[in-house]
């Protein structure tokens, strides 16, 4: 059990000298937004020879804006060849399609990892490739990938075929072409209707007439031959997710089925699906489909294969009852049979994941399976193993267990600060009390293979880095910033490292035991002359009593001239940790409330820890009490001017500041971005996505699910407790503001430009100082660089107006001008 890393705590060095400010430093500038670069995917190809990774380039180096396609547009694919390291390549110099323009991203690794599958948007060109590692050769095929951040959609059978949810031709998934094709078909529906000849109507059903909703298109299940391109149809439906059996004989496919009724007034969940999920498996080598359970209604999330492949383990529940009323199944390939696995008195913990899907955790030890949930008798949730007789609990005597498991090999616990097998009556740690650890595996190594661990630990100068369950010495890797490993290579004992500095210059790194960590790749050098200033933590209690922290971020020339202004950005229900909270590094590029970019305006910016609160029918949630205990804080520490507060909120974050608005009149200005003013109408509005193709998932669902138990958690319908809804929604109590607010809304965000429209007037109605801001074409994040500075300039002039008390200190910029 014992491993290198226990050499980590004996790891001392010289703190690291960073070298000085540049003479011509500068301050970060919205330009900088606009050309900042980031990282995607990061893996390591089976065999562990080559590290690809996507490399998102500036925004300005795209030619097309819209949000739903901006990571896959902004992609481009590098190579590092971990045998010997170098400088990354650009894996595809000649698939760069239209001028360079095309995007590229990983789809999947083949079974030795010679081969990469990639997608490739270019225009609205959406096509399936696979790429020879070794040569960078490249062969296209004209399929159409099914693709989702969240889900599996290909797999390999073997170094030359592979399957995959695709469409013939070109047209790209509806998650990415969603925003592009949305406006395409509004603006033919208005030439239609004008022309006379065809009707233009979209038909949306509920209750007896559910059925007359248009289902989203189909997409067929694909086998490949790559060195032949031969591709052949298995299957064909509305399928989700894919996910191939280890001895690659069976897949199997979650697919939409019939709709959910949904009645009465019972609470929605933001995660509440409209369409049950049944699960399909399909036999490769007979080609026959069979369908366990078919009452079953699966979650989002995949089912997971036994170790050799021969049974599936997946979660179900009965249609339309809660997830916590449904059980563990497993289907016996062989024999054709589905059987509900006893739970005894263990109840599944519902987690909720990224995508706001509900979840069940479940693995295999053996050939028992585990689940992740709760004892009638224990408070907490861990991992029990599951047979006829009983149920195990396997982590009792581990501290806080998690619901993660390593992808391969024996079941292994991850928590935040260690690694724990799976198994043993008396669990010993593969590796315990370091500051973070990654599980490398799903990459890196075949899926019958060990785990492949890597644990971190802090250093004065960087970070020691070390394979768990190894006895060699920590690679040691000097940082100029927040590092942290982010994949590894076990064969070529290579661990690869992202380390970003406070200037938002990020370097990509790869360490080895043969010398110093080697930089293969640097992204947004261009920020390398900035002055930024570190974070400042501010310690301090909220009115509940307890202590937080909040995060203040100064400009350069606050250090000995007239104190700043200060802006905060607040947000509900977050609460920050001991370690600067990272989206707010300049590298990162954010177009809403960027704070670098008000920094480097001149602001200090605030970010407030506000713990969640509970939601009343007599008034509104007192959001201003938090935020001006942290402004507060501040201006003791006379950081600031406290006669020139400002606050910047966008989505639930202008929601909060237009609470706070109705609650204080301290800020001097309040700037506003795609907020929600009015709950029950929000519940009972359309994105134009639903609009124009409600097969795709209606808006309905989620947006009640969001505002009955998500964010504002309200826990009543609008029917059921009106009083609620009128008490925390900021159109009803708008004539207690007083400070002037610039509203900031789009024609094309799920939330709705008429939430944006109301709130402004009621103010106007009121004589109150306000502007409406409408930008055409965008969705919930502005991406057009022009609009986004615009955006800007007026944010800032309105700002520096308010803050100069005598009009603004630049010429505001002139009216939108619309052709």
């Amino acid at each position: 059990m014992t491993i290198g890393l226990r050499k980590l705590r004996q790891v001392a060095a010289l703190v690291l000298v960073v070298a000085a400010t540049p003479v011509a430093a500068r301050s970060y500038a919205v330009d900088d937004m606009l050309a900042a670069e980031g990282l995607g995917k990061v893996e390591v190809a089976p065999g562990g020879r080559w590290l690809v990774f996507e490399r998102q380039v500036a925004l300005e180096a795209i030619d097309r804006f819209e949000l739903d396609a901006m990571d896959v547009r902004r992609a481009r694919l590098y190579l590092v060849d971990l045998a010997r390291p170098g400088p990354a390549t650009l894996l595809l110099p000649e698939a760069d399609g239209r001028d360079g323009k095309a995007g590229t991203i990983m789809l999947g690794f083949s079974p030795e990892g010679t081969r990469l599958a990639v997608g490739r948007l270019d225009g609205d060109r959406w096509t399936l490739g696979v790429v020879t590692l070794a040569t960078g050769a490249v062969r296209w095929f004209d399929l159409a990938p099914d693709y989702s951040a969240f889900r599996p959609t290909l797999a390999w059978l073997s170094e030359d075929a592979l399957i995959a949810l695709a469409a013939a031709g070109t047209t790209p998934p509806w998650v990415i072409r969603r925003d592009s094709e949305d406006q395409a078909r509004l603006a033919r529906l208005w030439q239609d209707q004008r022309a006379g000849k065809v009707a233009t109507v979209t038909s949306i059903g509920s209750g007896r007439y559910v059925s007359v909703t248009p289902p989203a298109a189909p997409v067929t299940l694909v086998r490949l031959d790559v060195a032949t391109g031969a591709a052949k149809g298995l299957a064909k439906g509305d399928f989700e997710t894919l996910t191939l059996s280890p001895d690659r004989r069976f897949v199997s496919l979650t697919e939409q089925a019939d709709p959910i009724p949904v009645t009465g007034n019972a609470l929605i969940r933001h995660s509440d699906d409209v369409r049950r999920r049944r699960l399909r498996l399909l036999d490769l080598a007979r080609g026959e489909m069979w369908t366990p359970c078919p009452a079953c209604d699966l979650p989002f999330a995949p089912p997971v294969w036994a170790p050799k492949g021969e049974k599936l383990l997946f979660f179900a529940r009965p249609s339309a009852g809660p997830w916590a009323s449904g059980a563990p199944w497993v289907a016996d390939l062989a024999r054709r049979t589905a059987t509900a696995v006893p739970l005894h008195d263990v109840v599944p913990d519902i987690l909720t994941q990224r995508g706001s899907y509900d979840s069940v955790a479940l693995g295999w030890l053996g050939d028992r399976p585990l689940l992740f949930g709760r004892s009638a008798k224990a408070a907490r949730a861990d991992w029990y193993a599951l047979g006829r007789a009983s149920a195990a609990n396997l982590t009792a005597r581990i501290d806080r267990p998690s619901a993660r498991l390593t992808a391969s090999g024996t079941p292994v616990m991850l928590t935040a600060n260690g690694a724990w097998p799976l198994g043993s009556s008396v669990p010993r740690p593969v590796v315990t009390g370091v500051d973070g650890i990654i599980d490398a595996g799903s990459g890196s190594i075949k899926a019958s293979g060990s785990a492949n661990l890597v644990a971190w630990r802090k250093t004065a100068t960087g970070i020691a880095v070390a394979f768990a369950g190894q006895s060699t010495r920590p690679l040691i890797v000097d940082a100029i910033g927040a590092a942290r490993p982010v994949t590894a290579s076990r064969e070529q004992q290579a661990v690869v490292v992202e380390d970003v500095a406070n200037n938002g210059v990020s370097r990509l790194l790869v360490a080895s035991p043969d010398g110093p960590a080697r930089e293969v790749a640097t992204l947004n050098a261009r920020l390398a002359d900035l002055d930024i200033s570190p974070p400042i933590p501010v310690r301090h209690q909220v009115p509940s009593g307890a202590t937080v922290t909040s995060w203040l971020y100064l400009p350069k020339a606050a250090m000995g001239s007239a104190k700043p202004p200060l802006i905060v950005i607040p947000y509900a229900g977050t609460v920050f940790g001991d370690t600067a909270p990272g989206l707010w590094n300049p590298g990162v590029g954010r177009t809403y409330t960027n704070v670098a970019a008000l920094v480097g305006h001149g602001y200090a910016v605030l970010l407030p820890s506000m713990p969640d609160l509970p939601a009343s029918d007599q008034q509104p949630f007192d959001f201003a009490s938090e935020v001006l205990a942290a402004a507060d804080a501040v201006i003791a520490r006379g950081l600031v001017d406290p006669d020139k507060l400002g606050l910047w909120g966008h989505s639930y974050g202008g929601y909060t500041s237009a609470t706070i608005a109705t609650e204080t009149d301290r800020f001097k200005a309040i700037v506003v971005s795609s907020g929600i003013y009015d709950f029950a109408a929000f519940q009972g509005s359309f994105a134009l996505q639903t609009r124009m193709q409600p097969g795709y998932g209606l808006g309905i669902l989620p947006w009640a699910g969001w505002t009955e138990t998500g964010q504002p958690h309200l826990g009543a319908t609008p029917s059921s407790n009106p009083s609620i809804y009128t008490a925390n929604s900021l159109v009803y109590h708008a004539d207690r503001i007083t400070t002037p607010m610039l509203i900031i809304g789009s024609d094309c965000d799920f939330i709705g430009i008429d939430q944006a429209e109301q709130l402004f007037s009621v103010l106007y109605r009121q004589g109150k100082d306000a502007q409406l801001l409408t930008y055409w074409g965008e969705s919930h994040v502005l991406m057009s660089p022009a609009n986004v500075r615009d955006a800007y300039g007026r944010v800032f002039a309105w700002f520096d107006e308010h803050f100069s008390g005598t009009g603004s200190r630049r010429a505001a910029p002139p009216a939108a001008v619309i052709p």
